[in-house]
Order: C-alpha cells, then structure tokens, then sequence
C-alpha cells in the first residue's frame, strides 16, 4: 500500500472497533502518525489523507516599489551626512523620525543587498579555545582604551588620538593628541573618566605607553599607577590579539572614515574642535544592533561616579594597593610573559589562556585557569615615587 491508502486503511479499521494501539503498529506507523490523521478525518471528510501544501497560507506582504525607493534614497543621503551611520537600524529609525512607517530590518537589510548596497566584512572564526573574558552587565563596569594613529594633516603635521568606550553602554570620549607620551596618554584618561565616569577595569593593550618599563617591568608607568590610584583595575589583552579589544577596535574605524577622513582639517585646534562634536553626535545619536537599536545616550543607566572635574594628575605617583590583570596565551614553551617577566606554566595550561593577576599590597601574582588557581609567585614591586613633571619632556 501506498501512504494515501495506509491512512485510510487505518481508519477503516478504527471505524471497525479496532484499537488506535493495534492499528499503528500493525500497519508499522507510530502513535502521533495515528492521530494526525485521525484529527484530519474528523475535521476534513473530504480529500482528509491527501498530502497537503507546506506552502505558508499567509505570504508575508512584499516591500513595493516606492518604500524600496524610500530605503535607498535614505541610505545614500545618510551616506552623505556627516558622522551619520548608515546600516538598516539607522534607516529604519530615520523613516519613521520622517513618519514613514519602516519595514522590519531583515527587509531593509534584503533591498540593501538587492542593490549591492551592503559592505561585506570578513568573518571572525573562533579559534576553539575558551577566553577568560569579562562579562559586562552595566555601564561603567568595563572601558576599552585605545590609541590611534599616527595620523597626518595636510598641512600642521601629525596626532594621535586616545579613545576610550564604554563596553556596556558605547558611549565615547575622544581625545586628539599631538604626541603619544604616557603624561597625553594619563590626561586624556582623566578627561574621559570626568566625562564618563569611573570604570571598574580598563581594557587595553600591551604597548610601552600603557604598561610602563621594558627595563623595570615591575615598576609599572604612569597609566597603571593612575588607575591603581583611582581603585580601577587595569586588565591587558594578549600579546599581538588586539580584537580582544574589539569594540574599541570597531569604534576607531568608524572614527578613521566617519570623522578623521569624511572632512578636510585646516589645523590640529581646529580637529580637536570638531572631535567634540562628533563626540557628542555619537553618543546621542548612533544607534547600536547589539543594543536593540539604543543609542548610548539611550542605554547608559545606573550611578554613575564621575572623576572631579578639579581633578589633576599628582607630581609623584606611587604604586597604590590594587590589582592588575594580564590575560595570555600559553605556547608550548609554557612561558607567561607579564611586560618582559618570564614564570613557568604547568603542562595542564599549555595551548590554553590563563588569567594573571596581580595584587599589588600583597605583592603577589596569582595565575588561573577557567577560574582555578594554577600558580602563584611573589611579585616585589619598587616603592618609588614617579616624578610626573620630569617624565616624557
């Protein structure tokens, strides 16, 4: 018997006096086969144990002609408009601010591919081992730091720019700076947490600025000693990993197209005037997906514990009580390499990331693995001061 004349051969015998069980598995079927098309007799006399069309009853209505107009003539003036974003959350939100009622993302997102308006960007693979990475639930709880550059104009010469973002909330604070010394670097930190506020860890990565002394390795700069001072824990990526810093990795580009190279510059003053603005154009207007279309303005919540605005960097800087955290990868030489400083790993850790940290009052340097001990070392740390008016000069 075909499947059609199975069915009905099932329900003959049902119709007969013969028990739902001794029918389904005297034909071979199973129980939930039984009752499908029990139900479909019942309720459908006719035609009830043909097959029936998986094709939706309700096609979803398709974007006509004039609202796919409407996306791309709005992507191509976003496109146009200085710091303004450009994919389909941001057109979305720009239609319905003009009353046009938006269709859903995924079809703005289908017309921008349909006319070759998407930027296809190269797919992150996971490498298959787990990263010891900091769960970010609030605002001010983890900021990602970053310096880029250098970077030239046409005619007043060459700057940097220190930015720091909010992992949680994505605001920003830009800071241009015309050299990258530890003393630029330590004021633009001061300006960014008097605008933002102060963030437990501060994320960054391992160059001579941000760490200190290839020499002293225990000495720790004046970007470490500032955090410690401010109970803010500093917490350094992997050696050559910088998309471990990845949202500040993304904001530098768009801040490379959207700001540095979307407009001409006549002098650094004149940069630094327009970094302001397009500071606070981003944080009051671009919307992120990962935030379900907020904009940081929108997202930021919480008390908020800002550095006083009076606040100025001390003439001598020691290192405070605190923590510092390292987090590496283990070859298989199974060296942990903290600023030049070289400990032996236990074979359990080899290919694997570890977590360092180190407590500053204890002077000790405790190492784990997914969250358990595996080593732990004394670290003697130098009890000098830094002289900051003498540094960088």
């Amino acid at each position: 018997m075909d499947e059609k004349e199975l069915r009905e051969e099932a329900i003959k015998r049902y119709e007969n006096g013969v028990t739902p069980k001794e029918i389904y598995q005297g034909l071979g079927k199973g129980k939930t086969w039984f009752f499908k098309w029990l139900r479909r007799y019942k309720h459908d006399r006719s035609n009830w144990a043909e097959n029936r069309s998986r094709k939706p009853h309700h096609i979803p209505k398709k974007v006509d002609g004039t609202m796919e107009q409407a996306v791309i003539e709005t992507r191509k003036r976003l496109e146009k408009q200085l710091y303004a974003q450009i994919g389909a959350v941001a057109i979305s939100f720009d239609l319905q601010r003009r009353n046009i009622l938006a269709p859903s993302i995924s079809s703005i997102n289908k017309i921008l591919k349909r006319n070759e308006l998407v930027r296809k960007k190269p797919k992150y693979t996971p490498k298959g081992v787990d990263y010891p990475s900091l769960q970010v639930t609030e605002s001010n709880y983890l900021h990602q730091f970053d310096v880029l550059g250098p970077r030239y104009l046409k005619t007043d010469g060459r700057f940097y720019s220190a930015n720091i973002i909010d992992a949680c909330d994505r605001r920003v604070s830009v800071n241009p700076l015309r050299r990258q010394t530890r003393v630029d670097i330590a004021q633009a930190l001061v300006r960014s947490w008097q605008m933002l506020g102060l963030p437990v860890y501060l994320q960054l990565d391992n160059k001579l600025p941000m760490r200190g002394s290839n020499r002293y390795p225990h000495s720790f700069g004046l970007v470490i000693r500032l955090s410690l001072l401010l109970g803010i824990q500093p917490v350094f990526i992997p050696l050559q990993e910088p998309w471990r810093n990845g949202i500040i990795e993304r904001f530098q580009n768009v801040f490379d197209k959207m700001f540095f190279r979307a407009q001409y510059f006549e002098s650094f003053s004149y940069l630094v005037q327009q970094a302001r603005t397009f500071e606070t154009f981003h944080n009051q207007n671009h919307r992120y997906s990962t935030m379900e279309g907020k904009t940081p303005a929108e997202k930021v919540s919480g008390e908020l514990k800002y550095l006083p605005k009076d606040f100025k960097l001390p003439k001598g800087l020691s290192i405070a009580p605190g923590y510092i955290h390292v987090i590496r990868f283990i070859r298989s030489n199974r060296i942990l390499d903290i600023f030049g400083d070289k400990f032996s790993m236990p074979m359990e850790v080899e290919y694997e990331y570890v977590w360092a940290k180190i407590d500053t009052a204890k002077e000790k340097l405790f190492v784990y693995h997914d969250s358990a001990l595996v080593e732990e070392y004394s670290y003697f740390l130098p009890k000098t001061y830094i002289d900051v008016s003498k540094i960088d000069l």
